[in-house]
């Protein structure tokens, strides 16, 4: 009997050592298979969400479970995510191999930012925007309520109409290049020859709007569109 054990120990040592290896020659492959996995879920999430250019998106799958082996799939996986889903900042996407009806749930993180021109500082109504009262940030879409300005050439020489604190979005609701009551230089014409007079609006407006204006020498009402602040332009 004892003779007998002497010769399978070493069977069974051998045993334990190729299924250490086997084991060991596996890892590097089912790691590799999840790595695919969580950049094609990543990709996924990229191209259903489909910024617009101005955006930005960050996507970043959780990391998968160390006891999950991933299976070879022949066909290729399939990759699902409900619309609600895809609202959230975790997303959660099937993974799906329909030739052995292997799947896995996972979560995607995704974060989608645009540029936005922001104060730098607190600013009192009244103030004509500048260079030093604004600047660009990256920010959660998420978090945006209104309409918001991606560059600062959009706002300069614009009046504020509230008090704003900083760190804020540049709203285009609380800005006017003209302002109700301000007097403005009307002009109207063509390249060749151009007339120009004096006038008091009586609308507020931002660069491109067309709004009411008094004419201050005729004191005739007419519609001309913002071109600058304290200007607007008559169509002849």
């Amino acid at each position: 009997m004892k003779k007998s054990h002497y010769y399978q120990s070493p069977l069974k040592f051998i045993a334990i050592i190729c299924f250490t290896l086997t084991s060991v020659a596996a890892a590097p492959e089912n790691n590799l298979a999840k790595q695919q996995l969580i950049f094609q879920a990543e990709q996924f999430v990229l191209q259903k969400l489909s910024p617009n250019p101005s955006n930005k998106i960050d996507v970043s799958a959780m990391p998968i479970d160390d006891r999950i082996n991933i299976p070879h799939c022949s066909s290729g996986l399939d990759f699902s995510a409900s619309p609600e889903a895809l609202k959230q900042s975790n997303i959660t996407v099937k993974a799906q191999c329909p030739s052995n009806n292997w799947y896995i749930f996972m979560v995607v993180k995704a974060l989608q930012t645009q540029s936005v021109v922001v104060f730098s500082s607190a600013v009192s109504p009244g103030t004509i925007l500048t260079a030093n009262n604004v600047n660009i940030v990256n920010m959660d879409v998420k978090r945006l309520r209104s309409s918001t300005f991606s560059k600062v050439e959009q706002v300069l020489g614009a009046r504020i109409k509230r008090r704003v604190t900083a760190g804020r979005p540049v709203a285009p609701h609380n800005l006017c290049y003209v302002c109700k009551g301000d007097s403005v230089v009307i002009s109207a014409g063509s390249e060749s020859m151009r007339v120009k007079t004096s006038g008091i609006a009586l609308e507020d407006g931002k660069m491109g709007d067309t709004i009411q204006v008094k004419n201050s020498r005729s004191s005739k009402r007419i519609q001309a569109r913002v071109t600058s602040t304290g200007q607007v332009e008559v169509n002849m």
